[in-house]
Parts: C-alpha cells; structure tokens; sequence
C-alpha cells in the first residue's frame, strides 16, 4: 500500500508525456496535411496554366502555318505570272493586266511576310511560355515528391 501512491505519480507523469507527444504528433500531421493540400492547389493551378499555355503555342503554331501556307501561295501566284508574261503571247492589254494583277500580288506578300514575321514572335514567345510553365510544373511535382518522401518517414518513424 506505501508504494501505490508513489507509483501514481510516475503513472500520471507517463501518462501527461505521452499525451503532449500525442498532441504534437497531431499538429505536425495537421500542418503537413495542410502543406499538402497547398502543394496540391498549386499543382492544379499550374497544370491549368501550362494547359493554357499549351493551347497557345498551338494556336499560334497553326496561325503561323496557314499565314506562311498564304504567302507561299501568293508568291506561286507571281510566279505563275511571271511565266505567262515570259511567254511573250499575249497582247499589250492583257499583258498590262497581267502586270497589274502582279503588282497586287507583290504588296500582298510584303503584308504577308510581316504578318509571317508577327506570328513567329508570338509563336516564339508562346513557346517560352510553355517552356517556363512546364518547368514550374516539373518544380511542383519535385516539391509534392520532397512533402511524400517526409511524410513517408514520418510514418516510419512512428511505427
């Protein structure tokens, strides 16, 4: 019966030490499940906007091909006309329409061609983009493998 009590208070002692520990195992997991859910939000934030930056690399990649598609088309059509005045068969006013007709096909691939150069810097600079994107993406994805290896040993620590 002398030794009850004094064993109570290494009982109640025990017993306060693991409750504190307990209640610090529980804010540790609640801050890094909170961490978690931000690295999550993060990562959807980005793959949405590598998503959007990925649509536009492919938007302008097609508007560059249809804008160089007609401009190459119109410099076959000088061609074409340069080739029906060589022939040397025509009369004088057809020659002077076909001349004409090549004179505007000439000022169109002057605007096409800067139009060609426009779309290749903003091809160029949506595919920068994308690039810096995906790279902040491959930064999160590194990030949430850190936060898994943690909490990994953080789980095998505890067993």
């Amino acid at each position: 019966m002398c030794q009850t009590p004094a064993k109570a208070p290494d009982t109640l002692l025990a017993l306060l030490t693991e409750v504190r520990q307990l209640r610090q195992d529980i804010e540790a997991v609640t801050l890094a499940s909170q961490r978690v859910q931000i690295a999550l939000y993060s990562l959807q934030m980005q793959d949405a906007a590598v998503a959007r930056a990925t649509r536009r690399a492919d938007d302008a990649r097609n508007k560059c091909a249809a804008t160089t598609a007609d401009r190459d088309h119109s410099t076959g059509e000088i061609q074409r006309l340069e080739t029906v005045l060589a022939s040397g068969t025509l009369p004088a006013d057809q020659v002077m329409e076909i001349r004409s007709d090549q004179a505007q096909v000439k000022s169109q691939v002057e605007l096409q061609t800067e139009a060609v150069q426009t779309c290749q810097a903003a091809e160029a600079d949506a595919a920068s983009q994308l690039r810096n994107d995906q790279a902040k993406l491959a930064d999160l994805h590194d990030r949430i493998e850190r936060l898994d290896k943690t909490l990994e040993k953080f789980g095998v620590a505890e067993k």
